[in-house]
């Protein structure tokens, strides 16, 4: 009780814990009239332990989900902010995500009072690193100067521009099928120890460790080839973590600089860490700056970039940093909480504080192929039944390629075609119905618009719409929506039913009026169609028929993280992957969400803990049920052992 007044007197300016809400003067009193009770006397005494942590020590808080960290990393924040009397240094605190960032931001700020600002620093881990370590300092391991302007900041190129100034920066030797290799194209991976590649061949990687084996030249070409890039002022996301760890380690006085600059740093989310930032920041960590992580290693789920949790398990373990835990989940029902933990097969204590609301909380619904809309037509279903919110209900898919199988489109990796964006942007801008689509369908406008208007210009990554340098922001979007006005007052190119060669020529034409052809500079390039796709219909590639309409949106794993929601539909792929463990694909079949008889938890049943503990109410899961291969018994005791009732779609 002591501390929660202290906390009061801290934060709220309340002196005494509150009986009733009514009589709460503080600066708190309408958050704590939502939850009909003092803030401060919600906390759970976890909660409670780290906020009284101390800063100068070097701390791993293990959140549980919906453990409600980021109120406790707001209120953490606020207090030392409040604190604070060192005036040209200051705390940081990182996430990995805009998102993130703005639910952290509008916490501090409200216990704060005030807004965050100088010498304190809320934000993304690559939008600290670069302004406080990249553009200032970077040129002195890459050799960049910029002697016109004097601004010797890093010009970040995405690993899919195809912009016509790349070619000079290319191998001079062919690399089989991957033929000259361009700079952005690949990076050195600090971990492995070998060159990525991050271009459009879906093989690449293999090809490029074969021809790396086989000749040891090219890695030299590879190196000489990056630090032209580099040297020029360009690189790649991952570029800049790999020299921002090799300035910190080669420029001691940077380090030491940087580690006063921000002698406490926070980081969200840790399990999201590469092994490149966790060397960063144990680099920082031995020139004195002291390392705060928070989240949960079990939602780790970014293999795909290399991401392993046991690499943050090492960093732990050789910074001797301080285990605390937040064990309580203020989200989900009991059920699912348990369901949750069924599928890591984790046997830690993690405490629900919610009662199930409704007295079928878990149900898996067996489906035959072609019957994934009924599936969530049942769904809706239930969600009506039991009164639950559809808008904070989801439909949750493993990737992209199965959530556009559901709503009647499909994606096809392969090299960008600049019609076939254009064709993208329209279908999505027609056919869309989420946040996302609409962003889908600008972001294909945009790098279309850019391939075919601006192909010779620099440009800037997918974050500013692959911009060219030359223009501002405004100037650009007023760009993009005259295109887009122009191609949306074409009846012709909403007809997905015609060819590719008729479709292309009502595209040129399109852009060929007025309000586009003012941006047309003479360099309108739309290149060629795929080979022996002419007389093709636009909806193969594009879509087959309408787009289905759900009333609850669609959401990949990945996408849905961070999200608390009423209902949850996790639906899996009608067949196993064939690609083996390392697939992309791996964890979409519902097979490899349950931990295997190996008894370890791998990325899979990861994948499937972050999908089911972001219901709190209600958990369906789609479960494929082939007629040529039924479920068999072992199948469907699995699910019962989960806490699953087993029925079918009809």
């Amino acid at each position: 009780m002591a501390r929660r007044k202290a906390l009061l007197e801290q934060i709220c300016g309340f002196c005494d814990v509150p009986q009733t809400t009514g009589i709460c003067n503080g600066v708190l009193a309408n958050k704590s009239k939502e939850t009909n009770k003092c803030i401060f006397d919600c906390l759970s005494e976890e909660q409670i332990d780290y906020i009284y942590s101390d800063i100068k020590s070097n701390v791993y808080l293990n959140a549980c989900p919906g453990s409600g960290k980021t109120e406790v990393i707001g209120l953490k924040g606020a207090i030392e902010i409040k604190k604070w009397d060192e005036p040209n240094s200051g705390i940081a605190i990182l996430t990995f995500t805009n998102s993130a960032e703005d639910e952290i931001r509008s916490r501090t700020v409200e216990y704060l009072g005030h807004q965050i600002d100088y010498p304190h620093f809320i934000g993304t881990f690559t939008s600290w690193l670069h302004g406080y370590v990249a553009n200032p300092f970077l040129s002195l391991v890459t050799g960049y100067k910029n002697k016109e302007t004097f601004d010797n900041s890093i010009k970040l190129i995405d690993s899919k521009c195809t912009s016509d100034f790349l070619f000079s920066f290319e191998t001079k030797y062919k690399y089989h099928s991957l033929g000259n290799i361009k700079a952005n194209e690949i990076y050195f991976d600090l971990k492995s120890q070998k060159y990525m590649y991050c271009g459009f061949e879906s093989n690449g990687q293999s090809v490029l460790d074969g021809l790396l084996s086989q000749d040891k030249w090219r890695e030299e070409e590879l190196s000489a080839l990056k630090s032209k890039f580099w040297k020029a002022g360009f690189a790649l996301y991952e570029d800049v973590e790999y020299l921002s760890l090799n300035l910190l380690i080669k420029e001691e006085n940077i380090a030491t600089y940087i580690a006063k600059r921000f002698p406490v740093i926070f980081i969200d989310e840790c399990q999201d860490l590469s092994f490149v930032e966790l060397q960063i920041l144990k680099c920082l960590n031995s020139h004195g700056c002291n390392i705060h992580i928070i989240g949960d290693l079990d939602q780790s789920i970014y293999g795909f970039r290399n991401i392993d949790p046991s690499d943050t398990n090492a960093f732990v373990s050789e910074l001797s940093m301080d285990e605390m835990r937040l064990s309580q989940n203020h989200r989900s029902c009991s059920p699912i909480v348990e369901s949750s933990m069924f599928v890591l097969n984790k046997k830690e204590k993690i405490i629900s504080t919610q009662s199930p609301k409704l007295d079928r909380p878990l149900i898996a619904i067996l489906y035959k192929k072609g019957e994934e809309s009924q599936v969530v037509s049942k769904f809706e279903y239930l969600v009506d039944v039991y009164g639950l919110n559809k808008n904070n209900s989801r439909i949750i898919v493993r990737n992209n390629n199965l959530r556009n199988k559901m709503y009647g489109s499909k994606d096809v990796i392969k090299s960008i075609n600049t019609i076939e964006e254009f064709a993208k942007a329209l279908y999505w801008h027609y056919n869309g119905c989420s946040v996302e689509d609409f962003q889908r369908s600008t972001q294909s406008l945009a790098r279309a618009i850019q391939r075919s208007f601006f192909s010779e210009s620099e440009h800037q990554n997918i974050t500013y719409l692959y911009k060219p340098v030359e223009m501002e922001s405004s100037e650009w979007r007023r760009c993009i929506n005259d295109i887009k006005n122009a191609l949306v007052s074409s009846t012709e190119l909403n007809n997905f039913d015609l060819t590719w060669e008729n479709w292309k020529k009502a595209l040129q034409k399109a852009l060929m009026s007025d309000c586009a052809s003012k941006w047309n500079r003479g360099t309108l390039k739309l290149g060629k169609l795929r080979n022996n796709c002419a007389k093709q219909k636009v909806q193969i590639d594009i879509g087959s028929g309408r787009q289905a309409e759900f009333n609850c949106a669609i959401e990949t794993i990945h996408s849905c993280k961070g999200m608390s929601l009423d209902a949850v539909l996790f639906m899996s792929t009608y067949h196993k992957s064939s690609s083996g463990e390392n697939s992309q694909n791996n964890g979409s079949h519902w097979h490899s969400w349950f931990v295997d008889d190996s008894g370890i938890a791998r990325e899979s049943n990861r994948l499937a803990y972050v999908a089911f503990s972001r219901a709190k109410h209600l958990l369906v899961l789609g479960i494929p049920n082939p007629q040529t291969s039924p479920i068999d018994e072992e199948h469907k005791q699995l699910l019962i052992d989960a806490g699953f009732e087993i029925v079918s779609v009809s």
